[in-house]
This record gives C-alpha cells, sequence and structure tokens, in this order.
C-alpha cells in the first residue's frame, strides 16, 4: 500500500523546559505535577483561539521530529509502536492534552506538557466528551 506524500503546515510551536526525551515526563497531565509551557501560534492562526478559556482542556496534536521512525517495537521489542503512546513511529504525530492556563493573543499558556522545546505544533482540538 503506497499513497501520496503530503505536508502539513505546523501552526505553531510549544515552549517547554524539555531539552531531550530523558527530560520529558512520560505523560503529560498523567503525572504528579505537570509541567507548564506555552503553545505559540503563527499569527495567520491566532483567529482559531476563539473560545479557548483558561481552565479548558485541549488537545495538542504535534510532530516529534527528534524521533526515530525506524523503531516499530518498544519496550524490548514487546510491543509494536501502533499499540502504544510512543513517540519513536514512521510518522511521529503525538497527542497531549493540556490544560489552558492563560490565553494571551496568540500565547496558550498550558500544563500538562510533555513535548520537547520547540516541538511543531500541527493542530488543537477540543478533547472527546
Amino acid at each position: 500500500m503506497t499513497g501520496s506524500p503530503f505536508e502539513l503546515e505546523p501552526i505553531g510551536v510549544v515552549l517547554t523546559p524539555f531539552e531531550t526525551s530523558d527530560d520529558a515526563p512520560r505523560q503529560g497531565l498523567g503525572g504528579e505535577e505537570p509541567a507548564h509551557g506555552d503553545i505559540v501560534l503563527s499569527p495567520a492562526f491566532e483567529p482559531g483561539l476563539a473560545g479557548i478559556d483558561a481552565g479548558e482542556t485541549v488537545d495538542v496534536l504535534w510532530i516529534a521530529d527528534e524521533a526515530d521512525r525506524s523503531i516499530l517495537r518498544v519496550r524490548d521489542g514487546e510491543r509494536g509502536v501502533f499499540s502504544t503512546r510512543s513517540p519513536h513511529r514512521p510518522n511521529p504525530i503525538c497527542v497531549t492534552t493540556c490544560r489552558v492556563r492563560a490565553v494571551d493573543g496568540r500565547r496558550l499558556a498550558v500544563s500538562g506538557v510533555d513535548m520537547l522545546d520547540g516541538s511543531p505544533v500541527v493542530d488543537l482540538k477540543a478533547p472527546l466528551e
């Protein structure tokens, strides 16, 4: 099965204190003390933030651009990547649910980040209810 390649345009970037995968928590809001960060959208996408308020959660779709795309099995080979939330996968599209702490123009202050600093953000979605 082959498909045509396509491109995703990042809508912004996430700013976090994490420089390496060893620094980052395994799960954002699932940890004891969720880490704080900022999502900064490109100016063209700022109107898309209308309706997002402090206290809400948002699903952040981001690219693990430093992930190893050749890895198909993790946890010492016992699990395939599609049965995990590992960032190492053929298309390293990741989802993290974050809590919005504040909205300031095109910047969202959030908690629950587990991304590396500078990771590209490709979409924001309201979480499933």
